[in-house]
């Protein structure tokens, strides 16, 4: 029967397959991984830094099998948030058919939250790889409400400073443990549109 959650020991530096249905814990020389995979995205990272002799160093990594996200829905998301003024807005990124659909649900925005309304299982919410959002014309650095609310398995990116310097900041997300990645991992950027971190 497979655990939805399980804790190794890591004997080698190549992990085996996942056997986890979620996601599971390394024990590792260079310190304590967490590793996740669903379908578009694979990523094994550090959530505990320590030393630990007798085992086998992991490297961490972050794997998306579709391509970047294109830069007109990129363009897209940075006007969107422009235009929502002062207050945050939510987007959800979906990969289907080929393609990275973009989907703005309804949602309740202030000048320091938004929420979504999600209304069925068939939501916006449960096909999202990418979560973005934007912080008008704070820093996009990630919020402690950010750590609280991002608690599922995808990408989530933030907006920022759009009316001075627009910003862009990503991460991996496993089930409230994250890990910083490039923006230009995930998105194709425009110019006007600088990477943070």
């Amino acid at each position: 029967m497979t655990q939805f959650v399980e804790y190794k020991t890591a004997l080698h530096s190549i992990l085996p397959p996942m056997s986890a249905s979620a996601l599971e814990y390394w024990l590792s020389r260079n310190g304590v991984f967490v590793r996740a995979q669903r379908q578009g995205i694979k990523a094994c990272f550090p959530i505990a830094n320590c030393q630990i002799a007798g085992l086998a160093a992991i490297e961490p990594y972050f794997q998306m099998e579709y391509p970047r996200v294109p830069m007109e829905i990129t363009k897209l998301m940075l006007l969107l948030s422009e235009e929502a003024g002062e207050n945050e807005i939510l987007f959800h990124l979906s990969f289907k058919t080929g393609h990275w659909h973009l989907e703005v649900p309804a949602q309740i925005a202030t000048p320091t939250s938004v929420t979504p309304l999600v209304s069925s299982l068939d939501s916006s919410y449960e096909r999202a790889l990418i979560e973005v959002h934007s912080h008008a014309n704070m820093s996009s650095e990630f919020s402690e409400t950010d750590n609280q609310e991002e608690t599922g398995f995808r990408i989530f990116a933030v907006l920022g400073k759009l009316k001075s310097q627009p910003e862009i900041n990503a991460r991996i997300g496993i089930y409230s443990h994250f890990y910083s990645i490039p923006a230009s991992w995930v998105f194709e950027l425009p110019p006007t549109l600088v990477e943070k971190g």
